[in-house]
């Protein structure tokens, strides 16, 4: 008999253990998830940094272009075959 009080006592510090160990891997993984809604949302700031800086970057590239003498010509050529691709897209809409 009172070996099956020992084991039943066991049990309970050996559950109560478990529970305990259960409560701090829940609190963990709270914090784990607060940090990863964090940086999911640092990460989409980014991105959108990077996509508004990728086109500042374009379009100072195309500045440059026009205002340097040797590459003005090439940057007029692709100006107007963009204009051209914009009226053939219209005369195909047209019918």
């Amino acid at each position: 008999m009172k070996e099956t009080l020992e084991n039943v006592n066991e049990l309970y510090s050996t559950i109560e253990k478990l529970l305990n160990k259960y409560d701090s891997l829940k609190v963990n993984n709270k914090k784990i998830k607060h940090n990863l809604d964090l940086l999911q949302k640092n990460l989409n700031n980014k991105e959108k940094d990077y996509t508004e800086l990728k086109k500042k970057y374009e379009s100072l590239k195309l500045v440059k272009s026009l205002s340097s003498k040797g590459e003005s010509v090439l940057a007029k050529k692709k100006i107007r075959k963009m204009i051209d691709d914009i009226d053939n897209c219209i005369l195909n809409l047209m019918g």
